[in-house]
């Protein structure tokens, strides 16, 4: 685990705070006290980092309820959606509430379409999850909008990103997302970034 310092734009390797498994693809979301990354190729480990101690646990009761990997991630102060993923590709998504450190399916939160290498943002109230690839050749534009007051998802098709991709990501503040780069078919590596204003 390598800690980034804002302030002075620096990286440095935090040796206390190592996950509690060498894995890929992991996923991450955060409160505003700690951080919490979850799941790998073959994973459903959540370690919780706490900011202040930079100090790194595993969590056995907020493990993810599936094995798949390359999921999307939003959240805000209270909870984290892990959306989605591959092994084979779902629509499933978990939330992970953090006063409890417990991580469940939440049916009502699953995306529209089954995919992988999803990319998400959101701010206070709502969570986005674009694009992605499906089962084989499948590759999606398609934006679902998470609601976290009601932990239900829809899709918005006036917010598809412009092109086929997946394994992309996303950021965003309290207005907009941007969703950048990633692979098409082919593959084609893309630079793109698109802003999905919310």
């Amino acid at each position: 685990v390598e800690k980034t310092t804002f302030s002075t734009d620096t990286t440095a390797i935090v040796p206390g705070a190592p996950t509690s498994s060498a894995r890929s693809t992991v996923r991450a979301t955060s409160s505003s006290t700690a951080g919490y990354f979850g799941g790998g190729d073959t994973s459903t480990i959540v370690d919780k980092l706490t900011y202040s101690t930079e100090t790194t646990v595993r969590i056995p009761g907020a493990d993810l309820t599936k094995t798949v990997s390359n999921r999307g991630v939003a959240g805000n102060s209270t909870a984290g959606y892990f959306g989605g993923g591959y092994s084979p590709s779902t629509t499933k998504t978990d939330k992970l509430t953090y006063s409890s450190d417990t991580t469940a399916a939440v049916p009502g939160a699953a995306l529209s379409v089954a995919r992988y290498g999803v990319a998400a943002t959101g701010n206070s109230t709502h969570g986005y999850f674009g694009g992605g690839r499906g089962t084989g050749p499948i590759y999606v534009t398609t934006m679902d909008k998470l609601t976290y007051s009601s932990d239900t998802t829809a899709e918005v098709p006036g917010a598809a990103i412009s092109d086929d991709r997946y394994v992309f990501a996303a950021t965003g503040n309290t207005t907009a997302g941007y969703f950048g780069g990633g692979l098409g078919p082919g593959p084609n590596a893309f630079s793109t970034v698109d802003r999905v204003t919310y």
